[in-house]
């Protein structure tokens, strides 16, 4: 009796981590080479940092190599990309109450 109340008890488990992995895989974030040399210093830095953890591998390194092409880094649109997210915030937190 106790090894079947224990067999249930790993389903709950197994469905979690199934469903976990089902979530990482579909929210990693592709970029294209031509996708990111269409878009701007600043829109591709803001890019890594907003999706950060949602970029597969492949991005993050389309992303660098982009950078690299334009001989230039995120430390240098550092500000930007801050006043950007500070923007994103403030519209989340209470722009909406205005403009639902």
């Amino acid at each position: 009796m106790p090894k079947k109340s224990f067999s249930r008890a790993r389903r709950p488990l197994a469905g979690a981590a199934s469903t976990a992995l089902a979530v990482f895989a579909a929210g990693c974030v592709n970029y294209t080479p031509a996708q990111l040399s269409a878009m701007s210093t600043d829109d591709i830095c803001e890019t890594e940092y907003m999706q950060r953890p949602n970029l597969s591998p492949e991005a993050k390194q389309a992303i660098q190599g982009e950078l690299q092409r334009r001989n230039d880094n995120c430390a240098n649109h550092a500000v930007e990309v801050a006043h950007r997210y500070d923007e994103f915030m403030y519209r989340e937190m209470y722009g909406k109450h205005d403009n639902p």
